[in-house]
């Protein structure tokens, strides 16, 4: 009998479904990601600033520092960067188990920082539903993260 693949030990199960389930999920979650990051990064990209977010955001603390139109432009490159990541991830077919996964991970990670930054913002004008949402993508990244590393990492070192 050939020697299992890595991402096929992890589930421990004795038909060729295993080879196609983890691929499938981290397909999955890299499209979510494009599509999120790439509809937020890009929209913000080509619209700019919307005319509520100075409305919004101009009487807290990021008024002063670093300034509305600046925690803006701050936000649009993070969220185009995630995709970018997420987009690299899939073009270099991470997925498929045949590389390393770096991209998606790192991706993973960074959008993190887009949702605190995204729930910072949103906490400050006492939009808690806002809040709790973005704490809800946080957590959902978190568990993908989770999903991405252990899995991959367990399997490979189980196999070797």
């Amino acid at each position: 009998m050939p020697a299992m693949p890595c991402y096929q030990s992890w589930l421990n199960m004795n038909f060729d479904s295993a080879r196609f389930l983890r691929p499938a999920a981290l397909l999955a979650i890299n499209l979510l990601y494009v599509m999120v990051w790439g509809f937020a990064g890009i929209g913000k990209m080509i619209d700019g600033m919307p005319a509520w977010f100075g409305d919004k955001f101009g009487k807290t603390i990021l008024a002063t520092f670093p300034g509305v139109s600046a925690s803006f432009w701050i936000l649009a490159p993070s969220e185009l960067l995630g995709f970018i990541l997420a987009l690299s991830a899939l073009a270099r077919g991470e997925f498929l188990g045949r590389r390393p996964l770096v991209l998606l991970p790192g991706m993973l990670v960074w959008s993190l920082f887009v949702f605190l930054q995204l729930g910072f913002g949103l906490n400050l004008t006492s939009d808690f539903n806002g809040t709790f949402q973005q704490f809800m993508c946080g957590s959902g990244t978190t568990v993908s993260l989770i999903f991405v590393n252990h899995a991959h990492t367990s399997a490979c070192s189980n196999s070797q």
